[in-house]
């Protein structure tokens, strides 16, 4: 179970451990999320939900398709904390997915803050994820960095967590002039998929815009309209597996702030700065102005996310297909 995770649970969740045939939620509390079932978004919305530990195949809510858009923070339910998401998107465009909830809107900008967490001498962090999925397009976040101390790790990332392919933008307070590149495959760690590039100025001092270009055969990394790179699908053929380890995974766009410093893992916090400075007060701050995504996928949200997502609850006597995949 992830730290974050854990933290959610001795917060209060009304959570169950999974349990019934195949080690599966039950009936009741039907959607799994890291060896726990529930019922609500938390554990029920799509790519948090492991759908083969849920009770049923349609236990986990659906990928939401794309949605072409523009976020300018300009009203308090453009984010909403995951224990009060309907699942409907429409009605919140992000979702913060850990407790407690560290985001906010101020000010027309979202504002993710990580504060002191004296249990265990570290930063909690902020989450948030597009209430839509997203699959090919592109995405441009205007965004203030939080890199005024080292390890503090901020972070603009379209991921899916089920397969783990991730395409991102990172910056470390170490370095507050230099924005990282990156792509992960599967969760496979390759660490000569990272690029640096100097932003041209401290990156936690001034707004820039930051854009992802992702299409079947290729990703560009841009910033402030300057394309910085182009990662190539046909340069990333394994031939002993015989596959082409280039993210190709419906996710979700992200933005978040964490302790990179002070994680424990020494090659975290070599690459982010250690330690991280903490007194009970502190609070780091990324700030975003507004996020802009353009879909170009073949999953277009639809006229049915217009409503709140439920998990279906099979009857008693389903059949074997209907207990869980």
């Amino acid at each position: 179970m992830s730290r974050l995770f854990a933290l959610v649970l001795t917060a209060g969740a009304l959570v169950f451990a999974a349990s019934g045939d195949g080690n599966k939620c039950t009936e009741f509390s039907p959607c799994s999320r890291e060896g726990y079932c529930d019922a609500n978004a938390m554990f029920c919305m799509w790519d948090l939900c492991d759908p083969t530990k849920s009770y049923n195949a349609t236990s986990c809510w659906q990928p939401e398709g794309c949605l072409d858009q523009t976020i300018e923070f300009d009203s308090s339910s453009d984010v909403v904390p995951i224990r009060q998401y309907s699942g409907n998107p429409n009605t919140n465009a992000l979702v913060s997915i850990f407790e407690p909830d560290n985001s906010k809107i101020e000010n027309g900008k979202l504002v993710l803050d990580m504060t002191y967490e004296s249990a265990q001498n570290k930063g909690f962090g902020t989450t948030v994820h597009s209430s839509h999925s997203f699959q090919y397009g592109t995405v441009t976040a205007r965004i203030k960095s939080a890199s005024i101390a080292k390890g503090v790790v901020s972070a603009f990332i379209i991921r899916s967590d089920q397969v783990g392919d991730e395409i991102d933008f990172e910056w470390v307070g170490k370095d507050p002039n230099t924005v990282e590149t990156n792509i992960f495959y599967h969760d496979i760690l390759n660490y000569s998929n990272s690029r640096y590039f100097d932003v041209g100025g401290d990156t936690s001092a001034e707004y820039h815009d930051y854009t992802i270009v992702w299409d079947p055969d290729f990703i560009q990394w841009a910033v402030d309209g300057k394309t910085l790179r182009t990662f190539k699908r046909e340069d990333t053929y394994n031939k002993a597996n015989n596959e082409y380890r280039f993210p190709a995974a419906e996710g979700r766009v992200g933005l978040s702030i964490w302790d990179g410093g002070n994680s424990g893992s020494d090659g975290t916090e070599e690459w982010a700065g250690t330690p991280t400075p903490w007194t009970p007060s502190t609070v780091y701050q990324m700030f975003v102005e507004s996020i802009t995504i353009k879909c170009s996928g073949s999953n277009p949200a639809s006229s049915d996310t217009a409503e709140p997502q439920s998990s279906t609850i099979a009857n008693s006597d389903s059949s074997s297909e209907n207990a869980g995949v």
